[in-house]
């Protein structure tokens, strides 16, 4: 009996050592504890699992290394369980590691109880499954994200197996088609319900050529949705083999309807803008960043005298006039570069014949989202006749002004004229009525005699006076006098002759210079008398020191073809004299002969020829005319 008992205990000594050293050897966590979770064993793996070592963990509570998130749903399905005896599951929770990082354990815990049912320990096992549970994550994450791709860009999937007769239909497809997943489908509802009727032979089409050829395919078509709303869908589909055979087909569906309105917006968009563009009566081009024409309509190349397609090869610039090059061009870089998106400018281009055609341009850049530029479009509007209009609006202008003036001239002339009349007439003749008078009432034939002759004189008067007012009238009401080329050289030549005696008498000297302007279009003879009152003015009003000198010289300014005389004679105070200059009979230095009428008729002969004469004078230091000769040929009256 004794030796009996021995064999027993010497057996269960070598189970305990089996035991402990499995226990110990073990790759999972085995631990003991106390009913309220206190380790009171933790087997060697754990400083492999966690870092901690075996005697770390004796007497710790466990909820101090299980995460916070965790320990309630361990309290509520393991250890309460366990502790009340009652069968747990293994539960997943994460675990504190010595340096701080958690591990994911999966844990069973089972109740130990003594002879009365009493739990007196709890014994878990648990292992590592922290690679399972980061790849269930990332599995999760990814059929997340696909979800929600499939989701937002609306695609399905789909499978029909021709052997089992089978059709298989994703959440998404259920929802395009608005179609209750628990409902299911099959082949004969998909053709009969949800295809369009004027699509359905497409679709059988395309998949007869899976079945027969092993063809995949992608098609956009119709179908109709539970609530028979029209949209459109974009399926695509590849052969499913089995062994070698085609038993199915597999794809995808996406429902394409925003697209295919966006589409078709674009599309009536662009329809309406190439209307537009065809048949606008303006000139429409559109230019790269370039300056090239990437397409332009008939109406601008006929504009400018061109076939489209020989504008394809140029730059706006090759047909802008030269002087233009840079008009617009500041605007173009402006919009280039992003600091503008429009501009508006009037230009020159060259027709193709050679003329300019004047044109109003107004440019508008179209960009990306992302802001650059695409191209930029303009109109071209052609103003060459708007140009024309107001150019010849512009010199009628200048015409009436030049009218005007004219006409308060020829007005101060008339009051001019009124004034000779009344002033210079009035005194001869009221004293040939006197001398009548005292003619009528002598008494000898000597009174008789004497008074004749001052009647004779005072009539002569008169008769002179008289002739030199018709003289002016006839110069003033003659302007289709006859005018030809003729050379200044030549003319004040013979005027020059004339006064050679003068000449060498004072030793003038007279400087001529008409190289800048040679000839001019005029009456030989008015020229004449110009040169020749202007010369005998300056010699008749020469100062006694120095000699005289007297320059004549012609050229052109703003357009206007000048002569100037100038000399350094006696010289006319214009502050007091001014307004006299040109007057009839005005003289201004006494002590010279002369009848004050050579400057009178040298203005009214440039006048009226549409001339003007200027005076610039000083006591002492001498005078400088200048004559407008050429504004007569363009505003006479």
């Amino acid at each position: 009996m004794e030796e009996r008992q021995d064999q027993e205990k010497i057996k269960l000594d070598q189970n305990q050592d089996l035991y402990r050293v499995l226990i110990e050897t073990s790759r999972e966590l085995i631990c003991l504890h106390d009913p309220e979770g206190i380790y009171l064993y933790v087997n060697p793996i754990i400083e492999t699992l966690t870092g901690f070592k075996p005697e770390e963990m004796l007497g710790r509570n466990p909820y101090d290394f299980i995460h916070p998130d965790d320990r309630d749903r361990i309290l509520t399905n393991s250890h309460n369980p366990a502790k009340e005896g009652r069968p747990t599951v293994a539960t997943q929770y994460r675990f504190l590691k010595k340096n701080g990082d958690y591990i994911w354990f999966e844990t069973l815990t089972q109740p130990i109880k003594n002879k009365e049912g009493e739990v007196t320990y709890l014994n878990t096992t648990s292992r590592d499954v922290t690679d399972q549970v980061r790849l269930t994550e990332s599995l999760q994450q990814e059929k997340k994200f696909s979800s929600i791709m499939a989701e937002l860009a609306k695609v399905g999937a789909w499978e029909s197996n021709i052997e089992a007769g089978s059709l298989y239909w994703s959440s998404e497809i259920y929802k395009i088609l608005e179609r209750d997943p628990s409902l299911g489908i099959d082949r004969d509802t998909v053709y009969n319900k949800y295809s369009y009727s004027e699509d359905i032979e497409k679709l059988r089409e395309n998949n007869l050529r899976v079945y027969q050829k092993g063809e995949t395919y992608s098609v956009e078509h119709r179908m109709v949705t539970e609530t028979g709303r029209v949209i459109w869908v974009r399926t695509q589909g590849k052969p499913a083999y089995s062994e070698g055979r085609i038993v199915g087909v597999y794809g995808a569906m996406q429902d394409i309807t925003l697209s295919k309105l966006v589409e078709e917006e674009i599309r009536l968009s662009e329809k309406k803008f190439s209307e537009a563009f065809h048949s606008s009566g303006n000139g429409i081009i559109l230019l790269d960043k370039n300056g090239h024409f990437l397409e332009l309509n008939q109406s601008f190349a006929k504009m400018i005298g061109y076939e489209p397609d020989e504008l394809l090869f140029k730059s706006f610039q090759d047909v802008t006039y030269p002087e233009d090059l840079n008009t617009g061009a500041e605007a173009f870089r402006k919009i280039i570069d992003g600091e503008r998106d429009s501009a508006q400018f009037a230009k020159r281009y060259i027709h193709k014949k050679g003329h300019i055609v004047w044109v109003f341009i107004t440019g508008v850049a179209v960009r990306k989202d992302s802001g650059e530029l695409m191209f930029i479009v303009s109109q071209i509007q052609d103003i060459s006749r708007k140009r024309i209009l107001e150019n010849i609006l512009r010199e009628k202008n200048a015409r009436l002004r030049s009218v005007g003036t004219h006409l308060k001239e020829r007005i101060a002339q008339l009051e001019e004229f009124n004034q000779i009349v009344s002033h210079n007439m009035r005194s001869p003749i009221g004293n040939i009525s006197t001398l009548v008078k005292f003619l009528e009432e002598a008494e000898t034939e000597e009174e008789r005699v004497e008074y004749m002759d001052y009647l004779k004189t005072t009539s002569d008067q008169l008769l002179t006076t008289l002739n030199e007012i018709v003289e002016v009238i006839k110069i003033r009401q003659s302007p289709k006098v006859v005018s030809e080329e003729i050379l200044f050289e030549s003319v004040f030549s013979r005027v020059k002759a004339m006064f050679l005696g003068q000449i060498l008498e004072c030793e003038a000297e007279i400087i001529a210079d008409f190289s800048k302007s040679p000839s001019i279009i005029y009456p030989p003879v008015y020229l004449e008398s110009i040169f020749l009152n202007l010369l005998s003015n300056s010699l008749k009003y020469r100062s006694e020191s120095p000699h005289p000198v007297i320059r004549f010289k012609t050229y052109w300014s703003s357009g206007n073809h000048i002569l100037e005389v100038q000399d350094n004679g006696l010289g006319i105070d214009l502050n007091k004299h001014g307004d006299q200059i040109f007057k009839l009979h005005k003289r201004f230095h006494r002590n010279t002969d002369g009848r004050g009428l050579g400057l009178f008729m040298t203005k009214n002969q440039i006048e009226s020829l549409g001339g003007e004469i200027h005076v610039e004078s000083t006591p002492g230091q001498g005078t400088k005319f200048i004559i407008l000769l050429s504004k007569a040929n363009e505003f006479a009256i």
